[in-house]
Formats: C-alpha cells, sequence, structure tokens
C-alpha cells in the first residue's frame, strides 16, 4: 500500500510541475526556445550527475550485477517487441508512409529518462536507477540505429543518416555518464563532503526540470483534433498497459525480484518520447502526428503507470 501511495504521489508531483510547464510555454512566459535549451541542460549537466550520483551511492555486489546483466538482455527484448508490435498496429492502422514509420517509433521509444528516472528512483532508490539507465541503454541502442533507419523512411526526402554517424549518437551524456558511474562504483569511489553536496543538489533538480519541459512541449499540441486519433489512443491501450501486463506475466515465474520487474515493466509502459518530434523534425518524420501522440501518451499515463504498478501486485 504504501508503495501505491508513492506511486500515486509522484505521479500527481510530476503532473502539476507539467502543468506549470505547459502554462509557462502555452503563454509565452517562457518561449519554445528557452525550453528547448532547458532540455539541454537537463540532458548534459543535471541528468548525469543524477546517474553518478545516484549509481555510486550503491554497495555494488555480485546479486547487481547478475541483475544487471538480466535487466539488459530482457530490455533489449521488450523494446524490439514494442518496435515489432508498432509495425503490426501501424500496418492495421493502413496509415501512409510517414504515419506508418512514425507509429512504429512512437510505439517502441519511450520517456525511459525525463519522466522515468525521477518516479522510478522515488519508487526504487539508487538500485532502480541503475536498472532504469541500463534500460535507457538498451533504448538508446535501439534509437540511434532502427529508430533514425525507420525515421529516415518516413518519405522520399527523408535523411538517410549513415551507419558512422548513428553509432556516434550513442556516446551521449547519459551513457558516458552511466560508464563513469559503473567503474567509479567498480572501484569503490564515491565524492563526500562539499563536492558531494553540490553535485547531488544539482543532480536532484532533473526531476521538476524534466516535467517543466514535457510540459512546455505539450503546449505546442493542437488540441483540436485530438479526440480524432483513435489509432494513437490504440497506441496508448497496447503500448501502456497490454505489453507492461503482458511483460509482467512472462517476467514473473522467472522470480527476477520486485525492483528488476517492476523498472523493465515501467519503463516499457513510458508514454512516448518527447524526442521523436525533434527527430521526426530532423529526418522527414510525421512531426505533427508524433507531437499528439506524444500529448495523448503523458496525459493518460498519469492514469497507466498507477494501473500498471497496482497489476504488479495483484497478478
Amino acid at each position: 500500500m504504501q508503495g501505491f501511495e508513492t506511486i500515486i504521489s509522484g505521479i500527481m508531483t510530476l503532473a502539476l510541475a507539467m502543468l506549470i510547464g505547459f502554462v509557462c510555454v502555452k503563454t509565452g512566459y517562457v518561449t519554445k526556445e528557452q525550453n528547448g535549451a532547458l532540455s539541454r541542460i537537463i540532458v548534459r549537466v543535471t541528468l548525469p550527475i543524477l546517474v553518478i550520483m545516484s549509481l555510486t551511492s550503491i554497495e555494488f555486489d555480485r546479486e547487481k550485477l547478475v541483475n544487471s546483466a538480466h535487466v539488459l538482455l530482457i530490455s533489449i527484448f521488450a523494446v524490439a517487441a514494442l518496435y515489432l508490435t508498432g509495425a503490426l498496429i501501424a500496418r492495421l492502422s493502413k496509415a501512409d508512409g510517414a504515419r506508418k514509420y512514425m507509429y512504429r517509433c512512437m510505439m517502441c521509444f519511450g520517456n525511459v529518462v525525463f519522466m522515468a528516472f525521477p518516479l522510478i528512483k522515488a519508487l526504487y532508490g539508487a538500485e532502480g536507477l541503475l536498472y532504469a539507465a541500463i534500460y535507457e541503454l538498451a533504448n538508446d541502442m535501439f534509437l540511434w540505429t532502427v529508430g533514425v533507419y525507420t525515421l529516415g523512411k518516413s518519405s522520399e526526402n527523408g535523411v538517410k543518416v549513415p551507419l558512422k554517424e548513428r553509432m556516434k549518437k550513442l556516446l551521449n551524456p547519459g551513457t558516458i555518464a552511466f560508464t563513469l558511474a559503473f567503474v567509479m562504483m567498480a572501484a569503490g569511489f564515491k565524492f563526500t563532503g562539499i563536492a558531494a553536496d553540490v553535485l547531488n543538489g544539482i543532480g536532484s533538480t532533473t526531476t521538476y526540470l524534466s516535467m517543466l519541459f514535457i510540459g512546455g512541449t505539450l503546449a505546442g499540441v493542437d488540441f483540436r483534433r485530438i479526440y480524432r486519433r483513435v489509432w494513437l489512443f490504440v497506441l496508448t491501450a497496447v503500448k501502456m498497459v497490454i505489453v507492461p501486463v503482458i511483460l509482467i506475466l512472462i517476467l514473473k515465474p522467472f522470480g527476477l525480484g520486485e525492483t528488476v520487474t517492476a523498472v523493465i515493466v515501467l519503463q516499457a509502459a513510458m508514454p512516448t518520447s518527447t524526442v521523436l518530434v525533434v527527430l521526426g523534425t530532423e529526418y522527414g518524420g510525421d512531426v505533427g502526428y508524433c507531437a499528439e501522440g506524444v500529448f495523448i501518451t503523458h496525459v493518460l499515463g498519469l492514469l497507466t503507470l498507477p494501473l500498471c504498478y497496482f497489476l504488479m501486485g495483484v497478478i
């Protein structure tokens, strides 16, 4: 019961912070450019620091090493399954080329950083964040290879990104921070004193800055067509309820432990990634449709994430 109260409280906190970001951008108090700059601060500064400080606080042992390997393998399977599911439903929806390819990516790639990290850390602490970072690693491997390739196919003028350039994207602040933290964990090195206080303070701002950014991003959506996007509601139901339930049923018999199972399920159940709006613009995707999907999945995610957490306890 305490865990369920934690996720409800966490979701309400995130929702309020998102609302503030939404109002700020919608009213013009904060510009879209300023909101974009906020995302860069998160990705390049506060989030890497949060990852490093959280993971280095863990007492690493053989069990966590084994769990980490399990999480990586299962995460690759989960992301691949989501992609294939998106391809199947996109075919059933009879969407055109640009929309069909964007749909696959929207099903596959969730908001596994901006929304998931703060929530999972609140629920499962530093160990949960460790496994969340590993899922993000699998997600990024797909995003900058399969994802970029798929978006490049979305129109005749879609930009085809060379493999070398896609692989370079895997070397980003998040993966660098995760690798550095893992090395520090293995070496038993931790920041202490004033340095630890400052870094912990900066890292702790990630939660609210992330929600402000998401809220600001959603402010650019045209609400007048939302209710007609039937296949986006189908995407929400499949990605954020049906697939997580299937994962619960598959993973529970293996006895991987509550934290490992919950992190994988919650990461797979996250709303569509806001990063796809940016990538869609760059590589010729259906950006408007993606923005609508981001809005629908994030709003409904305030209901589906507590539902998934509840189902993990009863299935």
